[in-house]
């Protein structure tokens, strides 16, 4: 057998070929790096604009009982439906949301926004009243401690506040999908003067 005949033989690489490969999954490796940060960047654009939305809706609920504070100087929210109700009107025109609850914006929303959880915390002493509305608007009356109750995303409640979550779908790069949650708490303090 013959196999030492010239076209049998293993041909060496021409120059550059070596090169041309190693350029071409450079390239490729540097198309996937821009994806996955153009994917991120998209999350904490999303993120950031979420974060900023729930803070001022949070604090358009957050209304007072100016009574009760002028009689007691005691910080406590007036009612607990009726910041829900403010709440609710806040988040759809901080978001821009239509009837269905979605946002013309797309790219950084784009399915329907659901509140997931909506908290009223009234602080008075030592006591907590906590008043939630889950995903249904049901409300859920209890009451804790202060020093041992918690918001849902972990923070101790020191002061009389509200705290909200809310979740969308978010879409990224090459037709990726996900649900996202967001959580804040706002406090409402008293300012004292020096």
């Amino acid at each position: 057998m013959g196999l030492k005949k010239k076209e049998c033989l293993l041909q060496s690489t021409e120059s550059g070929q070596i090169g041309w490969a190693l350029g071409l999954w450079f390239m490729l490796f540097l198309g996937i790096l821009l994806c996955v940060l153009l994917q991120l960047e998209i999350f904490r654009s999303s993120s950031q604009y979420m974060e900023d939305a729930l803070a001022a809706s949070n604090l358009a609920a957050a209304v007072i009982d100016v009574e009760e504070y002028g009689i007691s100087h005691k910080l406590r929210i007036r009612d607990a439906d009726e910041a829900y109700d403010w709440y609710r009107r806040a988040i759809r025109a901080n978001l821009n949301l239509n009837d269905l609850w979605e946002c013309e914006n797309k790219g950084l929303i784009s399915g329907p926004v659901s509140i997931e959880n909506f908290t009223v915390y009234n602080v008075s002493g030592s006591e907590v009243e906590v008043c939630s509305y889950g995903r249904s608007g049901a409300a859920i009356h209890r009451y804790g401690t202060l020093g041992q109750e918690t918001a849902p995303n972990g923070i101790k409640v020191e002061n009389t506040g509200i705290y909200s979550e809310i979740s969308y779908q978010i879409k990224g790069v090459l037709g990726i999908e996900v649900t996202a949650r967001k959580g804040k708490l706002v406090d409402v303090v008293r300012c004292e003067k020096n």
